[in-house]
């Protein structure tokens, strides 16, 4: 007996609620024929075969990533110290700076880093321009480093603002 817009009576259930809650029914299974279940279940051996092959395979793929991975920042690391060793690297080495940058110096890093990682002319927030700085290993002199940075950029003469008083700069063309 049913009642009305409701699911058959033996389908309800009482929710947590208190009210009632549909109950779906789990299909009973096929009515197969012996032949039909061997055939199936060979299926099945040879699908959980080819998934256990798939995982192998993915954890191996995955090593090798890593592996690349970890490659990768060692090589960019050693580029880092030749660079240093040339001369041409944005900044000295962290054990070579011996300690926090202030003054000239920290002028000459700030401009280099600016020049290389955005060019002439591009506009920058100060606090876009720290952060760059900061990412690049940098560790700036001062009880606040951001205000120590913002007064020596507004001294490099490489350097000028876009308008007063905006926090925004640039780097002069040459």
């Amino acid at each position: 007996m049913r009642k009305a817009g409701g699911a058959h009576p033996a389908r309800q259930r009482m929710a947590a609620s208190g009210g009632r809650r549909k109950v779906s029914c789990v299909p009973a299974p096929l009515d197969l024929t012996q032949g039909a279940r061997e055939v199936i279940a060979a299926e099945r051996e040879t699908v959980a075969l080819r998934a256990a092959d798939l995982h192998r395979q993915s954890r191996a793929i995955h090593a090798v990533v890593e592996q690349v991975n970890h490659d990768l920042a060692s090589a960019e690391r050693l580029l880092r110290r030749m660079d240093e060793v040339l001369g041409t690297a944005p900044q000295l080495a962290i054990e070579e700076l011996d300690g926090e940058l202030r003054g000239q110096r920290l002028r000459e890093v700030a401009v280099e880093v600016l020049r290389q990682r955005r060019g002439v002319g591009v506009v920058i927030h100060y606090t876009e321009w720290f952060d760059l700085l900061v990412r690049e290993g940098v560790r700036i002199g001062g009880k606040d480093p951001a205000a120590t940075f913002l007064t020596q950029i507004t001294k490099a003469p490489q350097i000028e603002s876009v308008r007063p008083r905006s926090g925004l700069y640039r780097l002069r063309a040459a």
